[in-house]
């Protein structure tokens, strides 16, 4: 008979022990899942945060300025003088008496033509091809590009890429945009955006 209740007894006492280790299991379980949360979501809070580097940084814009024929447009290598800007069928050089070379335009086509002098204001060389890029817009958003020629003595125009001004000198150049001839023949508005090299700065010229 006391065979039979300790038999009892150590059954009931495995019971309770089993019910226990079951509820520190569960225990822990809810506190490790408890744990992955709180990190997800500080996760999640971080990439919600907007990126201090992002929102410091500004946009460094062009600055535009408007200049007239006769301007000089002055930067920390170069000192650039319009002379004039007028739109024609044949870019000429300034003297025409013996051989030169000129730019007629094509059939249909026009030219606007910048002439600008360039003063070299550096101790290095400045090559003709890259002083500065300039744009025509014509009625309100039709580009037309600029193409640089360089005046030269024997004849009468050379490439911007195989010339340069040497320290202190002043060389002549045009910048030539081919344009249908319908830029020449109606009123619409017509300007150029002057963009010298090493400077963020703009320049715009209305022609019209």
């Amino acid at each position: 008979m006391k065979k039979v209740f300790l038999a009892v007894g150590l059954a009931c006492m495995m019971a309770i022990s089993g019910c226990s280790s079951g509820n520190s299991n569960s225990q822990q379980s809810n506190n490790s899942n408890s744990e992955s949360t709180d990190e997800v979501t500080g996760d999640v809070t971080d990439l919600d945060k907007p990126s201090q580097d992002n929102t410091d940084k500004e946009v460094e814009k062009p600055v535009e300025n408007v200049v007239l024929v006769g301007d000089t447009i002055t930067t920390d290598s170069m000192e650039i003088v319009i002379n004039k800007v007028e739109l024609t069928y044949d870019v000429l050089p300034d003297d025409t008496s013996g051989f030169y070379t000129h730019y007629p335009a094509d059939s249909g086509y026009v030219y606007i033509d910048l002439d600008v002098d360039v003063k070299n204001v550096q101790k290095q060389d400045l090559m003709c091809d890259e002083i500065l890029k300039a744009k025509a817009d014509y009625n309100d958003g039709f580009e037309y590009t600029g193409m640089a020629i360089v005046d030269d003595s024997s004849k009468g125009f050379t490439y911007s890429n195989i010339s340069s001004i040497s320290p202190l000198a002043t060389r002549g150049m045009h910048y030539i945009f081919s344009c249908p001839q319908e830029v020449e023949e109606t009123d619409y508005p017509l300007f150029l955006t002057i963009s010298p090299n090493g400077t963020t700065e703009t320049y715009k010229l209305v022609i019209r």
